[in-house]
């Protein structure tokens, strides 16, 4: 079994900075932030975050990374920000400031989370999707005041709904931002290759592309099974039809599901392109730091041939904050985008033990268990 969002944390708000520190590597630091943001209707909210920067003085462009919305409920007030480290490293890598950031209502963001859209045969994707973005445009302006932050080169990345949002975030011409990167957006797939009304998310990226000029740069697998090739065709072709600057880019299938493209382990599946994106930007794409090669990690005994797959993913994933568990007869729980190593064992142990497995960790991180 592959959890990638690991077992129940508790649902209230922590104070960030008193979480264990996140795992750093040469040339950049990691650290947790709390963002305090304000609403349009003046009301207050605490946001969770985290940011992959540089470990240099100065100020570097910002990446602000976008969640989506995982179909399982409880998945999404589990999520953490360090789910999308491998993309958030790749960025900061090449001279950005990348910051995930928790929407209201996941994660330990506060409430409350706003994403419904009605039956699944005439659904609204506006008004969830405006609401989502009314975060990321607080989110940035309390970015741009941030001293490591150059507040006029500002590129929004999204995943799914993320990519949904940020385009919607972009009909306000926030200050600052250059680009949009939208990996596979869109919202209102409740399972494999179903898509709610589809006719009105088409109707609602065309909305979005009549109201804005900031250029973007979509990126969808051609196995994504969120959103196909076909409504992904549709979306784009709405969207650039009413005069929205944008670029697709078909990429080639990826794993199980290329929904999870922006996770790959392995960024030249996608940084090539979007580099190249950014280089038309005038933004940076060299990169300033080194991060180590990951160790090959023997493989646990007794594993069938999915489970050497996985851990084979376990080990050449970007993510930091994970732990691998077996009981040594084949049994085991690979658990990723924790947000510490001690939370990250405490889960894959938890994961045996609800299924009547006794387990010892083998792996935290990229390090074998004495």
């Amino acid at each position: 079994m592959m959890l990638r969002l690991g077992v129940a944390i508790a649902l209230v708000f922590v104070t960030l900075s008193a979480r264990a520190t996140v795992t750093q590597l040469p040339g950049l630091v990691r650290e947790p932030l709390e963002l305090a943001v304000s609403l349009p209707d003046g009301s207050k909210a605490r946001l969770e975050a985290l940011v992959t920067r540089p470990d240099a003085p100065g100020r570097f462009p910002l990446a602000m990374i976008n969640h989506g919305l995982p179909r399982d409920a409880i998945a999404t007030v589990r999520i953490a920000p360090e789910a999308y480290s491998s993309p958030a490293i790749v960025f900061a890598q090449h001279g950005y400031a990348a910051v995930v950031v928790n929407r209201r209502g996941f994660g330990l963001s506060s409430g409350p989370l706003n994403v419904r859209s009605g039956p699944c045969d005439d659904r609204d994707y506006i008004k969830p999707t405006r609401a989502q973005a009314v975060d990321i445009l607080a989110a940035l302006a309390v970015l741009r005041e941030e001293p490591w932050v150059d507040p006029n080169h500002i590129v929004l990345v999204g995943h799914s709904l993320g990519g949904l949002a940020a385009l919607a975030a972009a009909t306000d011409a926030p200050s600052g931002v250059v680009g949009i990167v939208d990996f596979s957006g869109g919202l209102g797939s409740p399972t494999s290759g179903m898509v709610c009304s589809p006719q009105h998310l088409v109707a609602t990226v065309r909305e979005f592309g009549g109201s804005t000029h900031i250029p973007s740069l979509w990126i969808f697998a051609q196995n994504d099974g969120f959103f196909g090739p076909a409504i992904a065709r549709q979306m784009f072709d709405a969207y650039t039809a009413v005069g929205a600057p944008a670029q697709f880019d078909a990429a080639p299938p990826y794993g199980r599901d290329g929904h999870s493209l922006i996770f790959s382990p392995a960024p030249a599946l996608w940084w090539p392109r979007v580099s190249e994106f950014l280089e038309q930007l005038h933004l940076p794409t060299q990169s300033i730091a080194a991060v180590p090669a990951l160790a090959e990690l023997p493989d646990p005994p007794n594993l069938d041939a999915r489970g050497t797959a996985d851990f084979a993913f376990y080990v050449h994933t970007r993510n930091y904050e994970k732990a691998f568990a077996t009981d040594g007869e084949g049994h085991y729980a690979s658990i990723f985008s924790q947000r510490t190593q001690e939370d990250a064992e405490a889960a894959a142990l938890a994961h045996c033990e609800s299924r009547g497995w006794t387990c010892k960790v083998y792996a935290v991180g990229n390090t074998l268990t004495p």
